[in-house]
């Protein structure tokens, strides 16, 4: 008999995250929801974030087809956008005629989500207890929406609105102006605006408690203008991106330094020589993604902000996406107070091994506990000096890897080099030992390295290990009781080139206590690959299990599902490419068994089917349509599943039970990127290097010469 109420304090005792939130959720269901374990959880939960205590899109879904739950009640924040292939969102729930939504504190509507945004401008006034709201991707058509939110009453309870972020552009759509008339002071503590809009907010006296804001500047003079707000002098956090020009010049799948917008660094230089920010404690700077590289400010702009004398005072600072180098970096890391410094981010700059000697220049950061410096270019010798050359004794959470590649039939990764010696070096580390979170994809890593990682008894606290999108290759058996098993929450192996015979090795593992969430996507599992993942010890206290594009037969799944184990498990991902050759045949339903809610009792959300993951469709669900719309219809399917197949884009659906089947002169073995894995991964490794080696030795080897213009005359003609 299982005892609910040990179980439910078990995961209360634990980090808060959106996924323990649904095991909670999970746990109260099965036990029935008694009032007095409800009400206990609404007591623990309390003290959690709100944004953690979320219901999903699959949650969303669900009420949507008409399937409520009484844990409801314990929600704070609504996501109601999916990031699924083929998926459709479910329409933003009225309060008015939807209790369960009632209590929510915070909206997350996701991206160009203008249905949604049109919803909330009809029902704000009725979100009594909402205190957050967040679109990104607004467009000029959004202008009469955000006139009228920017009207509402209601926005005198918000403490946080973001209608624009630092992770946009602003190169493709217009934003629509936000202009509030004049009236009562507003409670906000942060908002997401572009400048003019900012501008005028500060200057209209109505949000004397903001203390952080998210801001786009796409001139000079706006710079200046938002400079000159003494208000600013008043934040604790400022997250900028510079957005005043456009070059859009790259070489195709290939790295390179990036583009330098001589825009964004006058405007920099006249927003950073004048802002008042005495009271800043956290800062971002943020360019765009172009390609394999980067465009934005660049010297120019980070000499701007050293000269400002910010950074002195910061505890927090991120730079991203900059078209900068070691030499830019080393003045920024010169001039921050490595004694003050808790949270440092340099991610995807043109920074070396050379950065890396800068960093360690300081001799020691006391307070430091968050390192991220992935997507740049460190080799072995930067990996080895900041284990080894700089005293880092509050470190929890270190970030070296390079970039993943999303699907690898589509995409290719960017190799941070750092390979096994990275391993290696922080296995034996002392700035090792407080660790919770570590992460090294993309970097080359070998089935020696990761080696080095689990059987470290310098990690005691490790709680997430990600080395996906590595040429791992195999899981050594000596891995079985490895010490890292101890404490690790979540194991990410996506892309990792493991088959059958992998998976049976990392089933003889019996005890890992705190294990969660493991992710096999993009790797070989087939049937006897499922099998033991069937008979694993662990598979129980699983919760999250991410099969997804692997080669798993009926057989497989069918002994997955009947093997009753998986008692936990909230999500369930057993989707594959429409490249992968040894998909199964779509024409055909899924086994009975793996939508049996017996099989996945805890289940809240599953993916099945087949998915174009280049444009983004669907092709299937994993059952014809003749039977899926009988599974709906029937009164015993299980509610999250209803929610996945009723909200599911079908235009491209190739399941009629008469097809023919593939394309017999298609060759889906010329795709499927797992032919060729470890020789591309080498292939990319030695580019990654090369690259870095260049950049230390000053061939930048960009710009490339402009082409003369068509008719000019050419020297010596």
């Amino acid at each position: 008999m299982i005892d609910f109420d040990a179980e439910i304090e078990q995961v209360l005792d634990g980090p808060p995250s959106r996924l323990a939130f649904r095991a909670v959720c999970a746990a109260l269901l099965r036990a029935g929801c008694p009032e007095r374990l409800v009400s206990r959880c609404e007591v623990r939960l309390a003290s959690w974030p709100d944004e953690v205590r979320e219901a999903s899109w699959s949650w969303l879904a669900a009420l949507k087809a008409g399937h409520s739950k009484p844990t409801w009640r314990l929600v704070r924040s609504l996501s109601p956008q999916s990031v699924r292939n083929g998926t459709v969102d479910p329409a933003l729930p009225d309060p008015r005629s939807c209790a369960e939504v009632r209590g929510v504190t915070r909206l997350d509507l996701g991206w160009y989500a203008s249905e949604q945004l049109e919803v909330l401008a009809a029902t704000l006034d009725n979100w009594e207890n909402l205190r957050s709201v967040r679109i990104g991707g607004l467009t000029g058509s959004d202008g009469e929406l955000v006139a009228r939110i920017a009207g509402h009453e209601a926005l005198t309870r918000l403490e946080s609105l973001s209608l624009v972020g630092v992770d946009e552009d602003m190169w493709h759509f217009k934003k629509p102006p936000f202009s509030p008339p004049e009236g009562r002071t507003w409670q906000l503590r942060h908002v997401g605006l572009r400048a003019p809009d900012l501008v005028h907010l500060l200057g209209s006296g109505r949000v004397p408690n903001l203390r952080s804001v998210d801001v786009l500047v796409c001139s000079a003079q706006e710079a200046l203008d938002l400079a000159a707000r003494p208000e600013l002098a008043r934040l604790d956090r400022l997250a900028i991106g510079f957005r005043c020009g456009k070059n859009g010049r790259q070489p195709l799948w290939k790295p390179y330094f990036g583009n330098v917008i001589d825009e964004d660094d006058d405007a920099a230089e006249a927003f950073f020589a004048r802002a008042d920010l005495t009271g800043l404690r956290s800062l971002v700077v943020r360019g765009t993604p172009m390609g394999l590289g980067r465009e934005g400010l660049g010297e120019r702009g980070v000499d701007a902000i050293v000269a400002g004398g910010v950074l002195r005072r910061l505890t927090e600072l991120t730079l991203e996406l900059l078209p900068v180098g070691d030499a830019a970096i080393a003045r920024v890391l010169d001039a921050i107070d490595a004694e003050r410094m808790e949270k440092l981010v340099l991610t995807d700059l043109v920074a070396t091994d050379r950065t890396a000697t800068a960093l360690a220049a300081a001799g020691v950061l006391p307070r430091l506990r968050h390192l991220d410096l992935s997507r740049c270019r460190l080799g072995a010798e930067g990996a080895r000096e900041l284990a080894a050359g700089v005293r880092l004794p509050a470190l929890e959470h270190l970030d070296l890897s390079g970039r993943e590649s999303g699907s690898p039939y589509y995409a290719r990764p960017d190799i941070q080099p750092v390979g096994d010696a990275a391993a290696e070096a922080w296995a034996s580390s002392d700035n090792a030992t407080k660790l919770t979170h570590l992460r090294l994809a993309a970097t080359g890593l070998s089935a020696g390295g990761l080696t080095a990682l689990m059987t470290s008894e310098r990690l005691p606290e490790l709680g997430t290990l990600d080395v996906a999108c590595n040429p791992v290759g195999s899981w050594p058996t000596a891995l079985q009781d490895a010490p890292v098993w101890r404490t690790v929450r979540s194991l990410n192996l996506a892309d990792c080139g493991l088959g059958d015979a992998d998976i049976r090795s990392l089933a003889s593992t019996t005890s890992a206590p705190r294990l969660h969430s493991v992710s096999l996507a993009y790797n070989s599992v087939g049937s006897q690959g499922a099998r033991a993942l069937a008979a694993w010890a662990l598979l129980p206290q699983l919760r999250e299990l991410d099969l997804h594009d692997n080669i798993i037969g009926d057989d497989g799944l069918t002994d997955l599902a009947t093997s009753r184990a998986a008692q936990r498990l909230l999500e369930l991902d057993l989707e594959q490419d429409c490249w992968n050759p040894g998909a199964r045949d779509d024409r055909k339903p899924l086994p009975a068994a793996v939508v049996d809610p017996a099989s996945f009792p805890s289940l809240d959300a599953i993916f099945l089917g087949m998915v174009d993951e280049y444009h983004g469709s669907r092709y299937s669900c994993g059952f014809p349509t003749r039977v899926r719309e009988e599974i709906v219809s029937a009164p015993g399917t299980r509610p999250e599943l209803i929610a996945f197949l009723t909200h599911l884009e079908t235009d491209d659906f190739e399941d009629d039970e008469d097809d023919t089947g593939p394309d017999e002169d298609s060759d889906l073995d010329d795709h499927d990127f797992r032919t060729e894995r470890a020789a591309r991964h080498a292939e990319l490794f030695d580019e990654a290097r090369d690259f870095a080696r260049r950049m230390i030795e000053g061939d930048i080897g960009w710009p490339p010469p402009e082409e003369p213009e068509k008719g000019a005359a050419s020297d010596g003609g």
